[in-house]
């Protein structure tokens, strides 16, 4: 009886392999690359530990061919029984066995390794292995840090701000002493949510000398949602010192005062007096009414509130709804809890700056309308 003189196989093509971190603490290499499989293309990662650099390798291609066999049974069930290969493991074996040893090596010389240019290297090395043109280890370091950054922003335009950190983060390694760097870094992780680390980063981004408005604006909002308001306020101060008619820094530090419960209405009047349309533009954006970290409230009815206000409850309603008025809601509960000093404190700016008004038709015209989610986020 005769049998079958080979098996179908899935190919798999490596299209590319980049370092993303060499960890010499914990002896582990990061490896992302890109490939193609039955199912698609794919970007992903894995992380080598430092020992061998053929087992390193082996390991590298024995975790590729599982991970695209899975993927690929998951799109296809007939793929179950078909063997998968790597086509191009030739051409790419020798080429990441020689990464890995040279990993190793470097690692080994005892040399300190922030001043070692071979370490360096190998943090923004890369492989293209349809494309020799874009293999990050055939590039000069001045390509290799133009390519990171083009990157990085292409990345964080389209919102991928954890793959534009890791950009930055590359070419950060061959100009440490680049301030944008830094900002750039400190904007993705402020995007994240790492509040701590975004802190970091943008304030090494003024240690090394950026006085750019959207840097102390940046620095100012990490310490305004930490609670750190005297800090906030310190930070526009030197920024209005720099750019003394900003009318973003003068509202961010209007409401950096009131958070504090100091005076600041003699500032907003400052910055109505210089430019009424982005006084009143940044007030709606920016101006947050709700006291950051204040855990005791003059809680008030709605009815009361529109006895204060002398707004219809409906309007309030419509108003808290679309977040354009400071009220607390929870999400296992209809009830709006509302604060009698917050509220007063709104009203008398909106009216004071003609906001009022147009606030009410706005809400009442379209009931149903867009919410404000991000009433403190820069542009």
């Amino acid at each position: 009886m005769r049998g079958k003189l080979e098996q179908p196989r899935g190919l798999i093509e490596i299209i590319s392999v980049e370092v993303e971190r060499i960890d010499s603490e914990y002896g582990e290499l990061w490896l992302s690359y890109e490939y193609s499989c039955p199912a698609g293309q794919y970007k992903s990662a894995m992380v080598l530990p430092i020992y061998n650099s053929k087992e390193m390798t082996n390991l590298f291609f024995k975790e590729l061919l599982n991970e695209a066999r899975h993927l690929s049974e998951m799109e296809n069930n007939d793929l179950c029984a078909v063997g998968f290969n790597v086509a191009n493991k030739i051409n790419s074996m020798l080429p990441i066995k020689n990464l890995c040893q040279r990993v190793i090596d470097v690692l080994q010389s005892g040399e300190p390794l922030n001043e070692n240019r071979e370490f360096i290297d190998l943090c923004t090395a890369g492989f293209h292995f349809k494309n020799a043109d874009l293999s990050l280890s055939s590039m000069g370091f001045d390509d290799r840090f133009k390519t990171f950054m083009s990157r990085a922003r292409s990345k964080m335009e389209q919102g991928y701000y954890t793959i534009a950190a890791d950009d930055l983060e590359k070419a950060n390694i061959l100009c440490s002493t680049s301030p944008l760097i830094y900002k750039l870094i400190g904007i993705c992780h402020r995007e994240l949510g790492h509040l701590d680390l975004a802190l970091e980063m943008f304030t090494k981004a003024m240690n090394l000398g950026d006085k750019e408005r959207d840097t102390y604006l940046y620095l100012s909002e990490i310490h305004f949602f930490l609670n750190n308001m005297q800090e906030a306020e310190r930070i526009l101060n030197r920024m209005l010192e720099e750019h003394p008619e900003d009318i973003r820094a003068m509202v961010e530090l209007a409401n950096i005062r009131y958070q504090m419960d100091a005076g600041y209405i003699d500032v907003l009047d400052r910055a109505f007096s210089l430019d009424k349309d982005a006084t009143q533009k940044n007030i709606l954006q920016t101006f947050v009414f709700k006291k950051v970290g204040h855990a005791k409230h003059r809680k008030t009815s709605l009815e009361r509130a529109a006895v204060l206000l002398k707004i219809p409850e409906q309007t309030i309603r419509l108003l808290a709804s679309s977040n354009r008025i400071p009220a607390r809601t929870f999400s296992d509960s209809d009830e709006m809890i509302l604060d009698e000093q917050e509220l007063q404190s709104w009203a008398f700016v909106y009216r004071r700056y003609n906001l009022l008004e147009d606030e009410i038709q706005r809400v009442t015209a379209n009931p149903a309308g867009h919410k404000n989610q991000s009433m403190a986020v820069l542009p």
